[in-house]
């Protein structure tokens, strides 16, 4: 029978999750617990520590991210306005490197007593006379609509997204990581056990 035709696997089976807590503190009195087996309860409870704190980052990186979308959406909604723009004339083909398909000569007021005029994008075939949506700036003059929130809080949610997998994938990978290295001194103490007690259990001694 040779040493490798014995198990490196923890001769008490199953641990509860006390016996590990009770390992790492170092009160598990157990003979058969080796050093080894506390250093993989210590590394356990550092994984489950890691884990909770990646969900906390996470979190806190969401929760800051949506509490400044929330305040850029309301900034930005404060400087843009929607107004209704008069077509003065039927829409017409937008020249090339233009962000319109069709465009037309409106006009439309704001402040309410304040007239402006200009071109705007609108639906190919809008005749003159066609009342438009229009976004405007605070003076007046044709803007982008205000930054949509669910838009920004998806953002934010990807980034905290991106720091839970970050903090959680970084303690996964230095769990595995020293798993192999404990591994490697389990195997080399069971090794060492076993050629200490190997000639006594087989009478190779006498």
């Amino acid at each position: 029978m040779s040493a490798a035709s014995v198990s490196h696997r923890s001769p008490v089976g199953h641990v509860p999750v006390t016996c590990h807590l009770r390992r790492a503190a170092g009160r598990d009195h157990n003979p058969l617990c080796r050093p080894v087996d506390r250093a993989r309860s210590r590394l356990l409870i550092a994984l489950a520590v890691a884990v909770a704190l990646s969900l906390a980052v996470g979190t806190v990186v969401f929760l800051v991210l949506l509490g400044g979308a929330r305040a850029q959406a309301r900034a930005s909604a404060l400087h843009h306005h929607e107004v209704s723009a008069t077509t003065l004339a039927s829409s017409t083909a937008s020249p090339a490197g233009s962000p319109w398909a069709a465009q037309a000569q409106a006009s439309w007021a704001y402040p309410s007593t304040d007239g402006h005029a200009g071109v705007i994008g609108v639906p190919s075939g809008t005749p003159a006379g066609t009342h438009l949506a229009l976004w405007v700036g605070d003076n007046g003059s044709p803007s982008t609509p205000p930054e949509p929130y669910g838009e920004l809080a998806a953002a934010a949610a990807l980034y905290g997204v991106g720091a839970l997998a970050l903090v959680d994938g970084a303690a996964w990978i230095g769990y595995g990581l020293r798993c192999q290295v404990l591994e490697r001194r389990g195997e080399g103490a069971w090794e060492a056990d076993w050629e200490r007690v190997e000639p006594q259990w087989s009478g190779r001694s006498h």
